[in-house]
Formats: C-alpha cells, structure tokens, sequence
C-alpha cells in the first residue's frame, strides 16, 4: 500500500462540489483504500486542497487520473513515491 497527498485547485475542487466521475465501488475496485481531505487545512496552503489517498499505486494513478492533475512537479512526486512502494513489493493490487 501506498500513500500520496495530492494538492487540488480549491476553485476547480469547489466548482465540482469536491465530486469525482467515479462511485466509492469503482474506487474499491481501482485499489483506493481510503481518501482523507482535511477540513481545517487553514489558508496556509493557499488555493490548493489536500486530498490524501491511500491505495495501491494502480489505484492511487486511478485517482490521480480523476482529479485530472496535470502539475509536472506532483505528477513526478507521485510517480516517484509509487516506484518506492513498488520496489518495496507495495504494489499489490489484491484487495482481499
């Protein structure tokens, strides 16, 4: 299992109403195991939201690809952070 911490565009997160083009079963099946988006994150951060998931690198890529994040630099954390888990034989996707 892995975990990464995406930082969404508040305005794009709000406009949607923080909804995703997926159902909680379609993330199951992805490999999302959980999805945490802090309510009290301040203004420290800006215009960005934390949106930290928990999963199989196959399911947090599902997710990413949801969110449609397109920023090179958290794309290249991401994918940096998946290949450790990988390589740590995190990368299951038995959901049993």
């Amino acid at each position: 299992m892995a975990e990464f911490t995406f930082f969404v565009d508040a305005d794009l997160y709000m406009m949607n109403g923080g909804e995703l083009a997926a159902v909680e079963e379609d993330l199951h099946q992805a490999g999302v195991h959980a999805v945490d988006i802090p309510k009290g994150y301040g203004t420290d951060l800006g215009d960005r939201v934390p949106v930290r998931v928990k999963g199989t690198p196959r399911g947090i890529r599902f997710y990413c690809r949801l969110l449609n994040m397109t920023d090179p630099l958290q794309l290249e954390e991401m994918e940096r952070v998946l290949a450790a888990a990988e390589a740590r034989g995190d990368g299951s996707d038995d959901l049993s």
